[in-house]
């Protein structure tokens, strides 16, 4: 195997970067109240635009004679080894929903000195709050301008794949198996793997290049539900109400003051699960609270739906005339329970970051990938790193020098399946 350990070779030798800057001009956010897919027609820009690069690499379809992107947005290519055997490579076109992503105006700050960066708009990146910026001194750093997120959650990881084909197409003779690539939808709302064209893509092992900062593998997340708790209240004019009136709002905001603070996500870290309320609406006559129940361990994870629905209970034996109905639903659930059974893939991950020259950080995710699913669905997907930092928000950040090293890191594994066959 030709390892590859140096991100300057990446950075001189492939348009990694500049593949970067113009993904994330283009606003691609998915949206949890459009019931299509993908969930917004703006995704299907980049879509178009990547089965176009993936084309001009000479890569080939996925059952068809170029790469294409199918009707849900899914972009599917090929690119042929000459080694037994098949490896998937996965990144995400969405990005969150959470902080808008119109009009992102990157910021490429060249040479990062030390100290804090200010971004604009009152956004300042401190490595004292932020210690990986700390360990990219000398390194271009690429910012928002303030008023958008940046979208290194995935850009970064779609940038980092098509380095490592740009690098595979113009040395044919390092070892690979057949690489199929898929950049699909609709990953920040969930719903990434709900079309995803298993069959077709047809890999034993694939993996999404989705995370973090350097060196980072994830071969766990979350066990994830949704909980939707709906209130029925009696409506009755507030001047005749005594006696009468049930508030719907006030028995929710009972419910909510009921749930444990020391089991939410802005007081736990680590391995430790939350109950998580995200929305509220409706009036006094009635409401819907919805939450998100987290935890590592799927069984703890079903428990906290039976001390929701202790909960609720308690507002019904409370106030027999309100109505108040949970449903919960399955989101994801922690890709370990299958991954532990894969362990040559975990070890063979591993074996390409420490190629690359970065010592591996096994970091449970604190959320879910699409590799969640997938790996659920059959297809064991682990996570690696893509060099984003901060997340869904106007302080998100990416050194170029990372993005490089998870290209490194793609390669090396890709070598490592061609020699294993």
């Amino acid at each position: 195997m030709r390892a590859f350990a140096d991100p300057t070779e990446i950075l001189l030798r492939t348009k990694v970067v500049e593949r970067f800057l113009s993904y994330v001009r283009l606003d691609t956010q998915s949206d949890e109240a459009s019931a299509t897919c993908p969930s917004t027609a703006k995704q299907l820009e980049l879509g178009r635009q990547l089965a176009a690069e993936l084309t001009s690499l000479g890569l080939s379809g996925v059952g068809e004679a170029s790469p294409s992107m199918d009707a849900n947005g899914y972009v599917l290519a090929e690119l042929s080894g000459n080694a037994p055997g098949r490896i998937g490579l996965c990144a995400h076109i969405d990005t969150a929903p959470q902080f808008t992503g119109t009009g992102v105006s990157p910021r490429v700050h060249e040479r990062y000195g030390g100290g804090p960066i200010e971004v604009g708009e009152g956004i300042v990146i401190d490595p004292t709050e932020t210690a990986e910026l700390a360990e990219c001194v000398g390194d271009a750093i690429i910012t928002t301008d303030g008023r958008t997120l940046l979208g290194a959650d995935d850009k970064s990881g779609i940038a980092a794949i098509m380095g490592a084909l740009e690098i595979l197409v113009a040395e044919p003779s390092l070892r690979r198996p057949t690489v199929r690539v898929c950049f699909n939808p609709d990953e920040e709302i969930g719903r990434g793997a709900n079309r995803f064209p298993l069959e077709r893509f047809d890999c034993p092992v694939a993996f999404t290049a989705d995370g973090g900062f350097t060196g980072e593998i994830n071969l766990e997340t979350f066990s994830a539900d949704k909980a939707v708790i709906t209130l029925t209240g009696v409506s009755v004019h507030p001047g005749t109400a005594k006696g009468k009136m049930v508030n719907a709002l006030t028995y929710a905001g009972k419910l909510l003051a009921s749930l444990p603070m020391a089991e939410s996500p802005e007081c736990t870290e680590g391995r430790d699960g939350f109950f998580h309320p995200v929305n509220i609406s409706g009036d006094a006559a009635a409401c819907r609270i919805q939450l998100i129940l987290r935890d590592f361990d799927t069984a703890v994870l079903k428990e906290r739906g039976r001390r929701l629905e202790a909960l609720c209970a308690a507002l019904r034996a409370e106030e027999p005339r309100l109505g108040v109905r949970l449903e919960v639903t399955e989101q994801y659930r922690n890709m370990h329970d299958v991954l532990s059974g894969h362990p040559e893939t975990a070890a063979l991950l591993e074996r390409a970051v420490r190629a690359a020259g970065i010592a591996p950080n096994l970091k449970p995710i604190r959320g879910g990938t699409d590799g969640s699913r997938l790996t659920a669905m059959g297809m064991p997907t682990p996570n690696l790193f893509a060099g984003g930092v901060n997340f869904h928000g106007p302080a998100e950040w990416i050194s170029t020098r990372v993005l490089a090293q998870s290209t490194c890191a793609i390669l090396n594994l890709v070598q490592l399946y061609g020699e294993r066959g």
